[in-house]
């Protein structure tokens, strides 16, 4: 990435794949000094590559002790899913506007795969991840379709920072099911015609996010001490 030595892409790529694949854990404090050695490279690159993982939410860095992932903040929960409405909303329009074009088509067609998946899984009664992991390939189809790269690059950040709640929100009871409606509403409105073609998309891509920022306020509102 421009703007980055090797060495602080290096230290970034590392800690953001431990933090994405589940190895740090939340509430334990890190050692910079210790997992820079475990890449072998000296504190400076690695303390940058903090820095940026800060600034994305990721981390918290706690002075003098090192550094712990990031707890999300009712506000952080507010702000995470009004970025995502504003992200996904856009690229959700954009395909609509695309829809008949060999991109848009492949697109769409994607997008019905992935609710067939999450029916199936829903069905079937699979592991939660089994069924998020339909829906995730949803809304990254939609967020890749524009091909632009600051705007893959803010959805993943942003889908990361509820990612780990997400996971907690589809154990509510009936939550799979409403979250699959939701998301046929959204390939509707994409994939539709009319009146309301042009805002439709975001306008269900908003009301996708609210129900799911209100469930994930609710589980991190019943986790407060």
């Amino acid at each position: 990435m421009a703007g980055y030595t090797p060495l602080q892409q290096k230290a970034y790529e590392y800690l953001l794949n431990l933090i994405r694949t589940g190895g740090l854990e939340p509430g334990v404090i890190y050692s910079e000094t210790k997992l820079a050695g475990e890449i072998g490279i000296s504190r400076t690159p690695f303390k940058d590559a903090l820095v940026r993982l800060s600034q994305d939410k990721y981390i918290d860095i706690l002075p003098s002790k090192g550094f712990c992932l990031h707890v999300m903040s009712p506000e952080d929960i507010w702000t995470t899913y009004q970025a995502r409405t504003a992200v996904e909303g856009y690229c959700a329009m954009d395909l609509a506007a695309a829809k008949d074009s060999e991109a848009g088509r492949a697109a769409l067609d994607r997008l019905a795969e992935s609710l067939r998946c999450m029916e199936q899984m829903i069905r079937e009664k699979a592991p939660l991840p089994d069924i998020l992991a339909c829906d995730l390939a949803f809304h990254q189809t939609i967020a890749e379709f524009p091909r632009n790269a600051e705007l893959i690059r803010l959805y993943e950040s942003l889908n990361h920072r509820v990612s780990y709640i997400a996971l907690e929100s589809f154990a509510k009871q009936g939550r799979p099911a409403r979250a699959l409606e939701e998301h046929r509403s959204i390939y509707q409105a994409v994939s539709g015609a009319g009146a309301q073609v042009e805002i439709g998309p975001y306008l269900a891509v908003m009301r996708h996010m609210e129900a799911s920022r209100d469930i994930v306020l609710e589980l991190t509102e019943k986790k407060k001490p």
